[in-house]
């Protein structure tokens, strides 16, 4: 009597892991915003910027993590946090890409202008 329970129990059982599954997918990125889009700054002076991932709703995905890439090192490096640091004269692209959102990556940019101080 009880394995009829079991057999009549498993399909069930298989639904509810196979939802938990589904759940656990990551949302595919559609979009990618950088924060400042664009800013000047001095040599030897660092900035933060914010990557922000959206899905195809427009709904934010808190859980995206990123990729940071400079353009032109000679300008500006970036580190896995997003902080920038001006190391030249010159403008840089500041390229965030979100990591496991598919084929092709996506990623947003900021656009990046390094003047020296006036002596």
């Amino acid at each position: 009597m009880k394995t009829k329970h079991v057999f009549a129990l498993t399909p069930l059982l298989l639904l509810a892991i196979s939802g938990i599954a589904q759940a656990q997918k990551p949302a595919a990125v559609a979009e990618v915003q950088v924060a400042p889009a664009a800013i000047t700054i001095h040599v030897g002076a660092t900035q933060r910027l914010v990557a922000v991932a959206y899905d195809a709703d427009g709904n934010v995905i808190t859980t995206a993590h990123y990729r940071w890439i400079s353009t032109n090192l000679n300008v500006v490096t970036v580190d896995s946090a997003g902080i920038v640091t001006a190391v030249g004269d010159g403008s840089a692209v500041v390229r965030a890409v979100a990591l496991g959102s598919g084929q092709p990556p996506k990623h947003g940019v900021a656009v990046i202008t390094v003047r020296r101080r006036a002596p």
